[in-house]
């Protein structure tokens, strides 16, 4: 069990601290048991210069995670490896394939890897893991692998360019974290579901209740039928911390405010949160 968490948000689409860059996309370090572990990249854009202006070294990664293969979460790979670093990536294999988004009218939207983190990855030789199933990055940090759909999903993402073939998002899964208080889970988008995806940590750990969950929700598009089934999800298994960021959508992140009060948390590039055995705070 991590006795010492802390998690750090280095790229959003919302800034938290002043002096810090935003952009359409998340990064978060993962500071757990003497381990770091980076989970998303962002585009890119903001990520070293808000990692450096949070004193967050980037060069001593003991693991990168990527919860899927969308450009705004695996855009900085190639200037993370660049730093000098040799962490383990962890990834599904399907992050690497083709992704499209469809506009009205022809040429649709790639919105996949970009070419340059795609060729970071083939130079990483075997320290890319590939996670179908539930893999541990580290003592006690481990990531879900592919995510079973028995809720509604969302399908509005394509594997060709025609944007004909539907993306079901295999490559999709969290991050979850066993601490001695209970299991703190990471979403980079949760295009898998909220629901599902703390069904299935819940699964893999045993365990109903979770203590914590941050990341993308991916409602940013969807009714408010959608928000409550978010919300009643984190209900039922008792979420003590949320901290709804990226994709998640003005209007879910102020329902689930105003649903959760203090429990809900505001946050955005350079807020920290801390999860110390008995004493849990935001940093800052």
């Amino acid at each position: 069990m991590i006795e010492d968490l802390q998690i750090t948000i280095l790229a959003d689409n919302a800034i938290f601290n002043r002096d810090l860059l935003a952009e359409h996309g998340l990064a978060i370090l993962v500071e757990a048991g003497g381990r770091r572990i980076l989970f998303d990249t962002g585009q890119g854009r903001v990520l070293t210069a808000n990692a450096a202006a949070l004193g967050c070294a980037l060069e001593t990664l003991d693991a990168i995670v990527l919860s899927h293969g969308h450009y705004d979460h695996t855009g900085g790979i190639a200037q993370v490896l660049q730093l000098g670093g040799k962490p383990r990536i962890f990834a599904h294999p399907a992050a690497l394939g083709p992704k499209f988004a469809k506009r009205g009218q022809p040429p649709h939207r790639d919105i996949g890897m970009p070419d340059a983190s795609r060729e970071a990855l083939g130079s990483a030789g075997d320290r890319l893991v590939t996670t179908e199933s539930v893999t541990e990055v580290a003592p006690g940090v481990w990531c879900t692998g592919e995510i079973p759909r028995t809720h509604a999903a969302e399908s509005g993402f394509f594997l060709d360019p025609a944007c004909r073939e539907l993306d079901p998002l295999i490559d999709d899964q969290a991050l979850f974290v066993e601490t001695c208080d209970g299991i703190v889970v990471i979403t980079g988008c949760a295009h898998a579901g909220l629901v599902d995806t703390l069904d299935r940590v819940a699964q893999i750990t045993g365990q109903d209740r979770i203590f914590a969950v941050a990341g993308g929700f991916h409602l940013m598009l969807s009714e408010r039928d959608a928000w409550e089934a978010a919300g009643n999800a984190l209900g039922r298994r008792e979420v003590q911390w949320i901290a709804p960021v990226h994709c998640t959508g003005f209007g879910a992140q102020a329902y689930l405010h105003a649903r959760f009060h203090s429990r809900a948390i505001e946050a955005g590039a350079g807020r920290r949160l801390e999860f110390r055995k008995g004493a849990h705070r935001p940093a800052n």
